[in-house]
């Protein structure tokens, strides 16, 4: 295991001074235990008030792996949970090893190796998540005066509340009396963990309180809970993590399930279970390789004992609609806010239109607000569709390896799915440009079906028709969400089948030569007046085409055209306007009216003057 060279000795320094405390036979609290072992350990005062950045004692944590260790060996027994116990293998430890009992020697015990987690689970397995229960994660980090984490406030006053005006509004009215809650705190920890991180850093969840929703009055800000004594210690819970201030869960996958277990029932995490699952196998697994010296310098150095705030505040810098508006959309609030809770609610959002109209553009905007940050990395996944585009790319299919042999793989979107899944604490999202360039229903075969937002349970998972062996059944997380866009007036493009229509919401983008976009035009130097004009002489040949019974409002020439970068500052408008006329709306046009040059040649001469 990998720990910093420092003062303060490493988890396994702690094992003894556990079994030495222990050894007066009586049944210790966690918390009475902890503080007795950390003096058995002889640290300097100094030591004992080093604490995280989230709080925790480190003392006091590594003495809590020493005893997770200890209790695996069954070398300690808990006899109710929160309470341990020497046993007779502990005892015979401490008589073997009077000046030190190390790791290796907790882990010759028989009973280390033949370790079954602690279950405790009290519900079975719930498949329909229209009929199950919600289990609540909640965020309490958040300024009110000079105190952020405000646990111990509303664990005080009875009460749980939403620290924003305007989010997590609709998920809050949903909470119901019964349910039960959670305030959680999540971060990042490289060190102090009870398993190999291999050089990278680890989300984790800290449980600070739990409760029962008692009444919830509607506002989307404040529910009245009965709150559990607070616990003399914080547990921590690890990879499936959550940063956002309000999280639903429910039972319908053995991580989730694990999760409400853990936080609800006291029942233990089964590391080995998460480690070696999805893409944290990569990483964390029994077959993991080291991370790289730039990955662990770079997320080292100084600081890298500290942990890593990751819980989401009203203070946090996020990406919204005012940033897709700075960023120079020129569609109104309402509208972009109405296509964001559309993708929300039904998961997949098609945003079509005419050519020019920034579909592409808007796709990647919404995503990094759906996600919440500008530089979205990894959660977000862009795409291109076009005729050879198959089931076998798109999804899972067999390729040549170099070696002669076919390998399994599995594709872009299945690669996605995996990244969602084992990470809940956001949303991620895949953009497809030019969807309907594709065969679709081959593109994405049994899939098609599982889009759909109220098919994302384990009661509605599908086989692959390429599974690998011992692979259960699919389903998608419901915090992955498909953006597509499709160009209307492209002739060779196939159209989408209603099979396909009926699983994504559909969005009109429109030519918008409006007070916003003259407003952002203005900024390369162009006169308003001449944009005026720019704006009437365009709508005049839109018009026309919209007449045109063997075009329509799909042709239209969209903005984009007319929309300089803010960086090229246009000396010449009427030089500009020429080359724009010449080298992109002429194409146009005349694919539009191959058999009708003059009108072409009239509709340029309409856009020069």
């Amino acid at each position: 295991m990998t720990t910093p060279s420092d003062a303060m000795p490493p988890w396994q320094h702690f094992i003894h001074a556990v079994l030495a405390v222990l050894s007066d036979g009586r049944v210790w609290a966690t918390a009475d235990l902890k503080h007795a072992a950390v003096d058995a350990a002889g640290l300097s005062e100094e030591l004992r008030a080093e604490t995280f950045d989230t709080g925790g004692n480190r003392a006091e944590n590594r003495v809590g792996w020493a005893l997770s260790h200890l209790t695996r060996g069954g070398a300690v027994h808990k006899p109710q949970f929160g309470r341990s116990q020497i046993t007779d293998a502990g005892r015979r430890l401490l008589a073997e090893h009077p000046n030190g009992v190390s790791q290796a020697d907790v882990e010759e015990l028989p009973e280390y190796w033949n370790y079954v987690p602690v279950k405790r689970s009290r519900r079975a397995p719930q498949e329909d998540s229209d009929d199950q229960s919600s289990y609540w994660f909640v965020g309490a980090y958040f300024r009110s005066d000079t105190v952020q984490d405000q646990t111990e406030a509303f664990v005080r006053e009875g009460i749980w509340r939403n620290g924003y005006a305007d989010k997590y509004l609709d998920l809050v009215r949903a909470m119901q009396p019964g349910e039960r809650i959670a305030i959680k705190a999540a971060f990042t920890r490289k060190y102090d963990l009870p398993f190999d991180t291999h050089g990278y850093p680890v989300s984790v969840m800290a449980i600070k309180a739990t409760g029962t929703i008692e009444y919830n009055d509607g506002d989307g800000r404040t529910v009245t809970v009965d709150w559990d004594p607070l616990p003399d210690e914080q547990r921590e819970w690890y990879f499936y993590t959550n940063q956002q201030t309000v999280w639903r869960v429910r039972a319908d996958q053995w991580t989730s399930r694990s999760l409400i277990d853990f936080t609800f029932d006291g029942a233990d995490q089964d590391l080995d279970s998460f480690r070696n699952y999805g893409t944290w196998a990569d990483r964390f697994g029994d077959d993991a390789d080291d991370a790289s010296p730039t990955v662990s310098q770079t997320s080292a150095g100084a600081s890298n004992e500290a942990d890593q705030t990751d819980e989401e505040t009203p203070d946090t810098d996020t990406y919204g609609i005012d940033e897709i508006i700075d960023d120079g959309c020129f569609i109104d609030r309402a509208e972009l806010a109405t296509h964001l809770e559309v993708l929300r609610r039904k998961k997949n959002l098609i945003l079509q239109g005419p050519p020019g109209t920034g579909k592409t553009w808007l796709a990647k905007r919404l995503a990094r607000a759906l996600i919440g940050m500008r530089a979205p990395g990894g959660l977000l996944t862009p795409v291109q569709f076009h005729p050879s585009t198959s089931y076998e790319e798109f999804v899972r299919g067999w390729r040549p390896n170099g070696e002669g042999r076919l390998d399994l793989e599995d594709g872009l979107f299945l690669k996605a799915v995996a990244a969602a899944q084992a990470d809940p604490g956001h949303s991620h999202v895949v953009v497809i440009e030019e969807i309907n360039r594709a065969n679709l229903a081959q593109v994405f075969g049994e899939l098609l079906t599982l889009l759909e937002a109220d098919k994302r349970t384990a009661s509605e998972a599908l086989t692959l028709s390429t599974p690998r062996s011992g692979e259960p059944a699919m389903f998608l997380p419901t915090n992955l969400y498909v953006i597509g866009t499709m160009n209307l007036a492209d002739r060779s493009l196939a159209m989408v089948d209603f099979a396909l229509r009926r699983r994504f919401a559909f969005a009109d983008l429109a030519p918008t030569f409006n007070d916003a976009w003259r407003t952002w035009v203005r900024r390369n130097s162009i006169d308003d007046s001449f944009l005026l004009g720019i704006a009437a002489r365009v709508e005049a040949i839109n018009e026309s085409i919209r007449d045109d019974r063997a075009l329509g409002e799909q042709y239209c020439i969209g903005h984009s055209f007319f929309t300089p970068p803010h960086h090229d500052p246009i000396v010449d408008p009427e030089l500009w306007i020429d080359q724009v006329v010449e080298q992109e709306i002429r194409p146009l046009l005349t694919e539009y009216w191959f058999d009708a040059p003059e009108r072409v040649n009239r509709a340029l001469e309409t856009l020069r003057r």
